[in-house]
């Protein structure tokens, strides 16, 4: 990827990322996104929200969804995941795994809406101001 693309990508990253949790640096970003299995996929919305997922041979984890607290439930998450799943499509990828927070409903609601289903657990997993929090592996076949 292009340098002047990731100081973009990285740009929105930090406008959209809730100040509560844990920002990757620029460096750790940078190569991140040198890894061609890596893709950011961008609200058509300037400040709307990303999503950030890998290929792992036949599965695509994503690694982040966010979108901006003043434009929740504007279907910005949903259009994401639409792309994120004609990307899928397109790699042959036969699955997607996400970690959702437990006391997250909306999302677990959003991602239930578009075919993921809960298969584990993760104690532990988010590192937050107020404690860790457990997380479901959420799921979704591809057809």
């Amino acid at each position: 990827m292009q340098k002047n693309n990731i100081n973009k990508i990285y740009k929105k990253y930090l406008s959209v990322s809730e100040d509560n949790c844990k920002k990757w640096s620029k460096d750790f970003f940078t190569n991140f996104f040198c890894n061609k299995n890596v893709f950011f996929f961008s609200s058509k919305i300037e400040s709307g929200g990303y999503l950030i997922a890998r290929k792992i041979f036949d599965e695509f984890e994503v690694l982040s969804l966010a979108t901006n607290r003043k434009e929740r439930r504007k279907g910005i998450a949903s259009e994401l995941l639409r792309s994120l799943f004609k990307k899928a499509e397109q790699e042959k990828a036969k699955k997607i795994l996400l970690e959702v927070s437990k006391k997250n409903i909306p999302a677990i609601k959003m991602y239930e809406k578009f075919g993921f289903n809960i298969e584990g657990n993760r104690k532990n997993y988010y590192k937050t101001p107020s404690g860790l929090k457990d997380a479901y592996i959420m799921i979704k076949s591809i057809s």
